[in-house]
């Protein structure tokens, strides 16, 4: 294939597109992150809410996709793909505006794209277009033969499993945690149900006795101060090799933090992969926020790959009428 723009252009995909779509994204990013690309994939339909498909001389070669789902700071989310064919720096940068003219078209501020670490034939593209690099998400692995760390909770406290019709009561959990984090988007209903959707018993709840309030505010029971999620899915794989296995929405109530109680959560959601069969186990995290990464790397987890993210503002002329 021509190296070239060739006969190229950018267009919504049709559904008789998607299949082939799937197909270039999951080969590009299993070319640029063989490591971080686990066993399976994930579908650009699920996570876009805009794409589009680059075409040169008639085959699709390329994909771009935008979460138009904006950050408080305005930064929409996307990504793009190239088949590694057709790889150039002429197909990269006409990617890279698509990007920008996307984020323009969804009425964002600004866009932030994000790029494998080792995807060179993207990097001296999205410089040239003007994007800042702002931050970079570490992908680590805890192998098989790292020690589970012990868990234990403060005196009084519970670490279990969500029970039915604590749903919204774990949301509210989860949002405030994470209000005020970078790149944080609130959660919503829908967003959390399909997080669980199959994966109820390794949303891990840290809980601890809490009295009344004297003005009504809240009743006597448990309170819900940290969540583990541990998503054991066997029929996928990690790495590896191993079953896929992975930590997500590790969080601790701000009025909670600095008393270990990120490690102990930490520790109930390995052990917990590990008594499904687990073996290894990843996650993903803000490399640029040292307590969380140095939390991690102190029992046993490894940088496996990066992900850089870009920004770029979206200015008035890049909206077109």
């Amino acid at each position: 294939m021509s190296a070239g723009l060739g006969a190229s252009a950018l267009r919504v995909p049709t559904a008789a597109e998607q299949d082939a779509l799937q197909l270039v994204w999951d080969a590009s990013f299993r070319e640029d992150d063989p490591v971080g690309f686990f066993s399976g994939g994930w579908s650009v339909q699920a996570w876009a809410t805009q794409t589009r498909v680059l075409l040169v001389d008639g085959q699709l070669v390329g994909v771009i996709a935008v979460r138009a789902e904006p950050a408080p700071d305005g930064a929409m989310p996307a990504r793009v793909a190239l088949d590694v064919d057709a790889r150039s720096d002429a197909l990269a940068a006409l990617l890279v505006r698509g990007v920008v003219d996307l984020v323009a078209g969804a009425e964002g501020a600004l866009a932030r794209l994000f790029v494998p670490g080792s995807a060179r034939w993207l990097q001296p593209s999205v410089q040239a277009d003007g994007f800042r690099h702002v931050r970079t998400i570490a992908h680590m692995l805890m192998p098989g033969s790292a020690p589970t760390p012990p868990a234990r909770p403060p005196d009084g406290w519970q670490i279990r499993a969500i029970r039915d019709g604590e749903d919204a009561r774990v949301l509210t959990a989860l949002n405030r945690a994470w209000e005020g984090t970078w790149n944080f988007v609130q959660i919503t209903p829908e967003m959390l149900q399909a997080d669980l959707d199959g994966q109820r018993e390794g949303m891990l709840l840290g809980v601890s006795p809490q009295p009344a309030a004297s003005n009504g505010a809240w009743p006597e029971g448990e309170r819900i101060v940290a969540t583990c999620h541990a998503v054991f899915e066997p029929r996928a794989g990690n790495p590896d090799g191993a079953p896929r296995a992975w930590i997500s929405n590790l969080t601790v109530d701000p009025d909670f933090r600095g008393r270990g109680v990120a490690r102990t959560m930490l520790s109930a959601g390995i052990a917990h992969l590990r008594a499904r069969g687990a073996t290894s186990i990843t996650l993903g995290v803000d490399a640029d926020d040292p307590a969380p990464f140095r939390l991690y790397q102190s029992v046993g987890f490894e940088i496996a790959s990066r992900l850089e993210a870009w920004d770029s503002p979206v200015t008035p002329t890049d909206r077109r009428p």
